[in-house]
């Protein structure tokens, strides 16, 4: 599919949004992703990748988000900083089943930096649709900076009191305490796991070292990411 670039903006200190038109309707579900090509003279990373799209799908733009770091970004980022309005990129069909289906569980979503993304699509969708969740965001972050979408979030969280959020800063880190004592009040609760592809790999042998049920546990890895 086409897209047309339409704006970009700063979420949250080096964190940028790039706004998408789909030129044909698009459909996807909240927390799916798509692959993205933008020709350029790439480096060795190429001139693909792929995103996880941050905007809901009620939101009927594609948003795509992730750290811009000006002295070492990819030729790919920086071929993006440079789109004018109106300059097309390609993109294929959403996919992928980093998704929530049934709001009457209990979710604990464990989040590193830019893996934010599929749970404000998540989080968005339901709010729109007035529907509530019972959920903890454990979300990790180098500094309080670096926390995209934060006020979004936490306005979400005071209209929500059953979604709560955890921030964990810098040499805070989420460890198996924190995760027990998210889950103590919690009822038989799905993990979801995003984030670097350091971070959730270490959370995929946690959780399953805590006897959590893999069928109980989703991840969405972020290639090209240090872990937080």
């Amino acid at each position: 599919m086409k897209l047309l670039f339409k704006e970009k903006s700063i979420r949250q200190g080096n964190v940028t949004e790039f706004i998408f038109e789909p030129i044909q309707s698009v459909t996807w579900k909240a927390g799916q992703y798509t692959h993205f090509t933008l020709p350029h003279q790439a480096d060795d990373r190429g001139d693909e990748r792929w995103f996880t799209i941050s905007s809901a799908p009620s939101e009927r733009e594609i948003h795509i988000t992730t750290r811009i770091n000006t002295e070492r970004s990819s030729t790919f980022k920086q071929e993006l900083m440079k789109l004018q309005p109106g300059d097309a990129i390609e993109a294929d069909e959403p996919s992928g089943d980093f998704i929530l289906s049934d709001t009457d569980r209990h979710y604990i979503f464990i989040i590193g930096g830019i893996g934010i993304t599929p749970i404000r699509s998540i989080l968005k969708q339901l709010d729109v649709e007035g529907k509530g969740i019972t959920a903890k965001l454990l979300y990790a972050n180098r500094d309080e900076t670096s926390i995209a979408y934060k006020d979004e979030l936490e306005e979400l969280s005071q209209r929500y009191p059953n979604f709560t959020i955890i921030n964990f800063i810098a040499e805070n880190r989420i460890d198996n305490t924190a995760i027990i004592d998210a889950a103590s009040d919690l009822s038989n609760p799905l993990y979801y796991v995003s984030g670097p592809e350091p971070m959730v790999e270490q959370f995929e042998t946690t959780l399953t070292d805590m006897g959590v049920d893999k069928d109980n546990i989703k991840f969405d890895y972020f290639p090209g990411y240090e872990k937080i």
